[in-house]
């Protein structure tokens, strides 16, 4: 019995990249050698596992964009959140130095949260969730998903 043989051509393209043109976004942060990652704020403990992981990759030079993203109900004016902004600003710095992170936090009002979050990011920017292990799916979970199908990179670490 003889076998189908098939040739398979391949091709390759072998130019010379110009690291530079790669990212043109944030062209100091490629020169510095920056990664941005972004942490939304989810539970207290579950926003600690995900700093903890951003700070382990020290060699990375990992900055850290910490959002809490406040929820305002419609009979609210989004002018006039019910949420105390001091508050969360103290809880979100607080977090940030106990990780020893470099970075920044930002809290954001918005009347949905997917929505409110795809505000703070840019395109393909890098999203690391923390996520309690369940069998069923998680918010975290639910929320990675959605990321994905919008072009982001995400980092789900279920503990």
């Amino acid at each position: 019995m003889k076998g189908n043989q098939q040739e398979i051509e391949l091709k390759v393209d072998i130019r010379p990249v110009n690291y530079g043109e790669l990212d043109r976004r944030r062209p100091s942060d490629t020169r510095t050698g920056v990664l941005w990652a972004v942490i939304p704020y989810t539970a207290p403990e579950l926003t600690r596992a995900a700093l903890r992981h951003a700070g382990v990759c020290t060699d990375l030079n990992v900055h850290v964009l910490l959002v809490d993203i406040q929820v305002v109900p419609f009979q609210c004016p989004s002018d006039l959140p019910p949420i105390n902004k001091e508050f969360s600003e103290q809880r979100l710095r607080d977090l940030l130095d106990q990780s020893r992170l470099a970075g920044r936090t930002e809290v954001l009002y918005a009347r949905d949260w997917f929505e409110g979050l795809r505000r703070v990011l840019e395109s393909e920017s890098l999203v690391i969730l923390a996520a309690k292990k369940h069998w069923w799916r998680t918010h975290e979970d639910k929320l990675a998903c959605r990321l994905l199908k919008a072009g982001h990179h995400v980092m789900l670490l279920h503990i």
